[in-house]
């Protein structure tokens, strides 16, 4: 005899450690929906979450129980590489209402600009509560100041679990008769790390002593953190198309020595004229005393918007600042 199925499986981009915010969610997820929970016969109270890579690896050796629902946490990341559980779901046509059903949420504020499974009944969530449509569900669990409106979508996603749960036969009355149209930037929506250096200089730029870290590579940690898809580029070469700043957010790591040389300056002075707003610069300076006028050069071509950073520990800081602001400006004024 089958074991009764579950009621639902929450499913996330995992790392090799739990994310706090996601073990939050679920529990409270998972104590709204027991509380509403009057199994008939083939199902039992409970649901499946693996916090972690090794716990998802060790699931799928086994014999795992069946659910009715599929809970998906919607972020760039996941999208563009969905765990191996949820992938055969991810382009699931939208009219399929066949077991499992596949209620996602809206992790991150991240639309794909293509038709996936979900999205429809993932943005219905937030109808009645504007901040999860502005910032998604992981600020909102963040934030004492949301308690209201994470009660308020926690309880409604809890209602939808359980009736479509407890009447597979019955087609859920969030999942739409039609897909919905999508629109928003890119796919998979590539943020930038564009780098600008003085001319006839090769290898890594690691112009911090003593910790040497490659300032690109630390940029793109950030990023990831972020959950972003990074990808490095040579803001000096022509060759990667010059629209590419305006249809992706982005970073500009600027050295100053770009604009003591007679061949880089016009195009540096070009390039930081022209930025459109989400995508920040950075002036990475060092202590060299020689690179002074330059970085006043920068800041003053950029409009006053670029940030100086002469330490690693102030890169740090201003780098994870500036791809902050570049994409919060890129969600609120790229055009559709």
């Amino acid at each position: 005899m089958s074991r009764p199925d579950l009621y639902f499986s929450l499913i996330h981009a995992r790392a090799s450690f739990p994310n706090e915010w996601v073990e939050r969610f679920y529990r409270r997820l998972d104590e709204e929906v027991r509380s509403r929970a009057n199994p008939p016969p083939g199902l039992r109270p409970g649901s499946v979450h693996y916090a972690t890579e090794r716990e998802a690896r060790t699931a799928r050796t086994d014999a795992s129980p069946g659910v009715r629902v599929l809970v998906p946490l919607y972020t760039r990341e996941f999208l563009h590489d969905p765990p191996p559980d949820f992938a055969p779901y991810l382009n699931r046509p939208f009219d399929v209402a066949d077991l499992p059903f596949v209620h996602p949420v809206m992790w991150d504020v991240y639309v794909p600009p293509r038709a996936v499974c979900g999205i429809a009944q993932a943005l219905s969530l937030g109808t009645a509560v504007r901040e999860y449509e502005v910032c998604g569900m992981a600020t909102i669990c963040r934030h004492n100041a949301y308690a209201g409106e994470l009660r308020q979508i926690v309880e409604l996603l809890a209602d939808r679990i359980v009736r479509a749960a407890e009447h597979p036969a019955h087609r859920p009355e969030w999942m739409p008769a039609e897909v919905p149209a999508v629109s928003g930037p890119s796919p998979e929506a590539r943020f930038l790390i564009a780098v600008a250096r003085a001319p006839r200089v090769s290898g890594e730029w690691t112009p911090f002593e003593p910790e040497r870290f490659a300032v690109a590579d630390r940029a793109v940690q950030a990023a990831r953190r972020l959950l972003l898809l990074p990808e490095v580029v040579d803001a000096l070469d022509p060759s990667p198309g010059a629209d590419e700043a305006r249809d992706s957010a982005g970073v500009l790591l600027l050295d100053p020595a770009a604009l003591l040389d007679a061949q880089t300056r016009p195009l540096v002075e070009v390039l930081l004229r022209s930025l459109p707003r989400w995508t920040a610069v950075v002036v990475v300076a060092g202590r060299d005393p020689k690179l002074r006028e330059p970085c006043a050069d920068a800041v003053q071509l950029s409009g006053g918007t670029a940030q100086v950073a002469r330490t690693a520990p102030e890169f740090v800081r201003v780098v994870t600042d500036a791809i902050h602001r570049a994409r919060r400006h890129f969600l609120r004024g790229h055009p559709s």
